[in-house]
Parts: C-alpha cells; structure tokens; sequence
C-alpha cells in the first residue's frame, strides 16, 4: 500500500462509496457505541491504533487530517450524530494511517475497512 491507496480512500470518501445512507439504516446508535466500547472490539482497535497511528507526526499529515475531517462531516451529515462521527473519523484515520505504512498484514484493520466497504459499519452484519 502507498500514499496512492490513501488518497483513493479520501477520493471514495468524498464520492460517498465509503460512507452512505446504507451504513447507517436502521442503527441505533446508543447501543452501537456501546457494544464498540466492550473490550473485544476496544482493546482490538487500540492496540491496532497504538501500532498504526501512535506517531502524531504520522497522522497529522494533511491527506490523513482530511480524511477523518470527511468521514466526519459525511457521518454527521447523514445522522446528526457527533459521537458516531467521532468514532467514524478515528476509523478512517487508523485505516489511512495503516495504508501509509503497511508492512504486514492486519487482520482487524483489514476487517474494518472491509465493513465499510460492504457498507456496513464494523461489528453491524
């Protein structure tokens, strides 16, 4: 992966392939945070983060700042819902930040991005 695969995941975005109206059909949101904040899902996703997006010289570089800045406003912008939005943009920017500097596979954030992908949001069948 290369700064290439990050700038098509902010293009994606922003063309809505990413972030629609069908991730989140039918979601209720209080339950979903919720179940995201159980240690299966949470100790997962912190210690991909620690290991992908811990350097802040990393994840404050411009491509990476607007892609969680999209993956916010797109989220927001489809259910009013900040908190989600936050959660969302964090997601984005560990899959960018994965995709700058992928050395070896990721099961979990591969997993993630796969979510989106299908239009789902992680941990949503």
């Amino acid at each position: 992966m290369s700064r290439d695969d990050v700038h098509s995941l902010l293009a994606d975005l922003k063309e809505g392939h990413l972030l629609g109206e069908q991730n989140f059909r039918g979601l209720d949101v209080d339950a979903y945070l919720d179940e995201r904040d159980e240690a299966l899902f949470a100790d997962e996703w912190m210690r991909a983060y620690e290991r992908y997006a811990g350097d802040a010289a990393l994840a404050e570089q411009e491509v990476l700042r607007n892609i969680r800045e999209t993956a916010f406003k797109r989220t927001i912008t489809l259910t009013g819902e900040p908190e989600l939005a936050g959660y969302v943009s964090d997601d984005f920017g560990l899959i960018g930040c994965y995709l700058l500097q992928k050395e070896e596979q990721n099961d979990f954030v591969w997993k993630l991005f796969g979510s989106y992908r299908l239009g789902k949001l992680p941990l949503c069948s």
